[in-house]
């Protein structure tokens, strides 16, 4: 299987049917309020890149650790994650 890596918390795994999303998240051992382990948890099964694309981006908000009060927050994140899957697609 082969791993394509999007940004240091998530990446992107091909097999032979499906492109696999996945996110790296608390393994739940913590140290005062610093994490110590970490697993990758799965995003999601998409049939093509394309779909896989648009469920980052649409999603990347949902995904923020921190509070978002303002729909410009919501823009930027969004804009953000389609520099990123821009940047993946483009090879740079």
């Amino acid at each position: 299987m082969k791993t394509i890596k999007i940004d240091k918390n998530s990446r992107i795994k091909l097999d032979e049917f499906n492109y696999i999303l996945e996110y790296k998240v608390p393994k739940g051992d913590f140290r005062g309020k610093k994490m110590i382990g970490f697993k990758w948890e799965l995003g999601g099964y998409f049939p093509t890149m394309e779909v896989l694309a648009q469920d980052y981006v649409s999603n990347a908000p949902l995904r923020l650790k921190s509070s978002i009060t303002t729909l410009k927050e919501v823009v930027s994140i969004i804009q953000s994650a389609e520099k990123k899957i821009t940047k993946l697609i483009k090879g740079n």
